[in-house]
């Protein structure tokens, strides 16, 4: 199918890539484990980042508070995460992985990354480090000061 202007567009290539990703996640992740990408990423967030508050983790994502308290409070339901008290501030949180948070997140993380280099394949390994390298330079630009979505450069 001509695809016209559209395989210029960032944002429908984009989208049409993680067909691919969405599947594999949840090949891995989604279905096997009842996760969902957003669950997962808090799960790997808080293994990189043990001691982390809620809030700082809605900050990072760019999500809302209480979303990120629904997500959370499933995986601490599971037994995967557990929310210790902030002794220098009574109202505010540290998060943890239990022993089965951390295995989980150890085992999910490895099996995707194989699982996405899977789905990539008819990329190099260059041109799969370069195309992780640049969506995460283009993700972390949503943070930059002055920056707001859809702002003209």
């Amino acid at each position: 199918m001509n695809e016209g202007d559209l395989q210029w567009l960032v944002g429908y290539q984009l989208a049409q890539a993680s067909i691919v990703t969405i599947a594999a996640f949840d090949d891995v992740a989604g279905i096997p484990h009842g996760l969902r990408t957003v669950e997962y990423t808090l799960l790997a967030l808080v293994h990189g980042n043990p001691g982390v508050s809620p809030a700082q983790l809605a900050k990072a994502l760019g999500l809302s508070a209480p979303y990120i308290t629904t997500g959370l409070d499933k995986l601490v339901r599971r037994g995967l995460i557990v929310r210790e008290a902030n002794e220098n501030d009574r109202r505010g949180q540290h998060l943890r992985l239990t022993k089965a948070g951390e295995a989980l997140a150890v085992d999910l993380t490895a099996r995707l990354l194989d699982s996405e280099r899977a789905a990539f394949k008819t990329l190099s390994a260059a041109e799969q480090m370069m195309l992780a390298e640049l969506l995460h330079k283009l993700a972390r630009s949503r943070h930059a000061p002055g920056r707001a979505p859809g702002a003209e450069t």
